[in-house]
């Protein structure tokens, strides 16, 4: 599509520096690397960015978009099988493991305890909840295209629906059927790529790109 592309780690993913606890705070720090990377744009004379995210990306890019002093670089936001509610997650993935879902609730209410999470070798208490409640029902006024699969049973397509219908203005989501968790591409890379080249001629390039989109699907 034309676009100059940054690949971003962040802490304790194998490819950035570790943190001091070696831990994932879910975001909740995580996010302060994807500022760094658009501070690394900003100063290369970058002025905007579509950011893209699977899964737990999906939650550092919102985190970003409600924290950052840079925020107004993020023209929009691709999410893949994104984790907007951590709390649902982690009750899908306890159900999963035939577990009480309860469990899952249980376990938020864990990591926001200061003297539990220090048990999990976590650095700081995760206030999943209030993060969650941020996530779901802030005002949004940024493009966000969801690619989720309705039978991802770790994260629930539920979620990406209720956040596409209480953000109707700002969010289109395509559902697609497949099975696993981010394997939306996998499944169907020609209905994938079409869907975010459409999006984006339509937000950003409404004449070149979308022409292009529509000649690759005559082509295929």
């Amino acid at each position: 599509m034309g676009l100059n592309s940054l690949i971003v780690s962040y802490r304790n993913d194998g490819d950035a520096p570790a943190s001091a606890d070696r831990r994932s705070h879910l975001g909740e720090s995580e996010w302060r690397d994807l500022e760094d990377a658009l501070q690394f744009v900003s100063d290369r004379g970058g002025t905007k960015c579509i950011v893209f995210g699977w899964s737990l990306g999906a939650t550092i890019a919102m985190n970003t978009l409600q924290r950052s002093r840079l925020a107004g670089m993020i023209s929009g936001i691709v999410m893949v099988s994104p984790v907007l509610s951590w709390e649902a997650v982690l009750r899908a993935n306890a159900r999963h493991q035939g577990w009480p879902p309860n469990l899952g609730s249980q376990v938020v209410s864990l990591l926001g305890s200061k003297e539990l999470s220090r048990l999990a070798g976590i650095s700081t208490p995760l206030k999943i909840r209030q993060a969650d409640a941020s996530r779901l029902g802030c005002p949004l006024k940024t493009p966000i295209l969801i690619l989720h699969n309705r039978n991802d049973w770790s994260v629930p397509f539920e979620t990406s629906a209720r956040f596409a219908e209480t953000h109707a203005q700002h969010v289109e989501l395509v559902e697609f059927e497949c099975s696993g968790h981010t394997q939306e591409w996998n499944s169907d890379p020609v209905g994938w790529d079409l869907a975010v080249r459409r999006w984006y001629g339509r937000l950003f390039q409404p004449s070149a790109t979308v022409g292009k989109a529509e000649k690759t699907a005559g082509d295929i």
